[in-house]
């Protein structure tokens, strides 16, 4: 079929793994979270492709995580399923449909499109795996770059910042820590599900957030520095 169809089940599904899934609770580990909603995604897509349903047709991606309720639960887990989606990736043979859904989780996660401005868009798992390392390396330097720049307003700097994406976030928490209290929207907005940008908190909620939240982003600062 369609060349992101032909990688679907080399992932490895067996039979038993398709049937035998284990309840998801607030212990089960990020990785077999990701694992038993790919396993129900996964049988979805092969059911609507045995019975060459409308969407069995379909070369896009998306149309196969549009109103999934596993691909949101996998996009729910947050930034801890960064590691565990870029591993999956590079350790695919080959570059298959859930190597694109993998990636597609990390985009929206991360609140990022690598494809935006870009002259040569990722068009597969392996594409995108390479730019979103190149993306996360950049990130302590661009957080820094932008929030020394004497030529952006607040408003740019901010606009700049959450364009990063919520990598970014522990690196905007620094710079409100030295001072730089002005940048907190930028973090309201990556970190707030509802997306939108507010300056309703002030300079001194703000630093009282950082200080009370910052250790919850140890882990992310840590995955981008080892980029």
């Amino acid at each position: 079929m369609k060349k992101l169809i032909v990688g679907l089940f080399a992932l490895g599904f067996t039979a038993t793994a398709l049937f035998t899934l284990y309840p998801k609770n607030a212990e089960a580990s990020v990785e077999k979270q990701i694992d038993d909603n790919t396993t129900l995604l996964a049988q979805q897509i092969q059911n609507e492709i045995s019975n060459k349903t409308k969407l069995s047709l379909s070369s896009n991606p998306y149309d196969y995580i549009k109103d999934s309720e596993e691909y949101e639960n996998i996009v729910k887990l947050g930034y801890k399923a960064f590691p565990v989606l870029e591993k999956k990736i590079d350790e695919s043979e080959g570059s298959g449909l859930f190597d694109y859904i993998y990636a597609a989780a990390i985009e929206e996660i991360a609140k990022v499109n690598l494809k935006e401005d870009d002259p040569t868009p990722w068009d597969t798992g392996e594409k995108f795996s390479e730019k979103w390392k190149v993306k996360l390396e950049s990130i302590p330097g661009n957080v820094e770059k932008i929030a020394s720049s004497s030529e952006q307003s607040d408003d740019d700097k901010i606009r700049s910042l959450t364009k990063l994406g919520l990598p970014a976030v522990p690196f905007i928490i620094d710079q409100v820590e030295a001072g730089k209290t002005e940048l907190f929207p930028a973090i309201q907005y990556l970190v707030s599900d509802s997306g939108e940008l507010s300056k309703s908190i002030s300079p001194v909620d703000s630093a009282q957030w950082t200080k009370e939240n910052k250790a919850k982003f140890d882990d992310l600062k840590k995955y981008v520095l080892e980029k």
